[in-house]
């Protein structure tokens, strides 16, 4: 219980906020239009998710809801796939890193494989939604339906109350209040 309730939340706590946030923005300012794009393009559509997420730093807790929001603006889910799968497992940090102790030649068959890997899975999920005649952007959002609403609120409210203490407590607020006082 304080692993899951303090420092899993502690650990998860920043990188989940910025990816609601960038989220939220994705919902709210890209086109309703990406769907005709990115079906007539899938290729092209994985290499720029393949693309924005090799070289940025994304975590899987941030890049979670960001690849959601993406499927619910339309794009393919492959090629949300190849963005969950890439950027997690590359940075420009760790790209360096791999080039500056190993080779350029280990760089690039690193990247290479992530890229492959990521590619292939990205197709391989699009067959199966294709395949099934599943609509990944029509099963976001269908838990509204299955969870009671008092359960949404209430998981809601204690997520946000878990967050909240974490950034209280990791700014020093919570431990200047609560100091005892001589």
């Amino acid at each position: 219980m304080k692993y899951a309730f303090g420092e899993l939340v502690a650990d998860i706590a920043l990188p989940f906020t910025l990816g609601i946030l960038i989220a939220g923005a994705i919902t709210f300012f890209f086109p309703e239009d990406i769907t005709l794009w990115a079906n007539d393009h899938r290729l092209l559509s994985m290499l720029v998710m393949l693309g924005a997420g090799i070289p940025m730093y994304v975590c899987a807790t941030s890049s979670t809801p960001i690849a959601a929001a993406l499927i619910l603006k339309g794009l393919n889910p492959g090629a949300a796939l190849v963005f969950l799968l890439a950027g997690p497992a590359t940075n420009a940090a760790a790209i360096y890193v791999v080039k500056d102790l190993f080779s350029t030649r280990t760089l690039v068959i690193y990247l290479s494989m992530v890229a492959l890997c990521s590619l292939g899975m990205g197709f391989l999920l699009d067959w199966i939604y294709g395949f099934t005649g599943m609509e990944a952007k029509a099963m976001i959002g269908t838990a509204p339906h299955i969870i009671p609403r008092f359960i949404q609120w209430g998981s809601a409210v204690i997520l946000l109350a878990l967050l909240g203490f974490q950034w209280m407590k990791s700014s020093g607020w919570w431990n200047r209040s609560h100091a005892p006082s001589h």
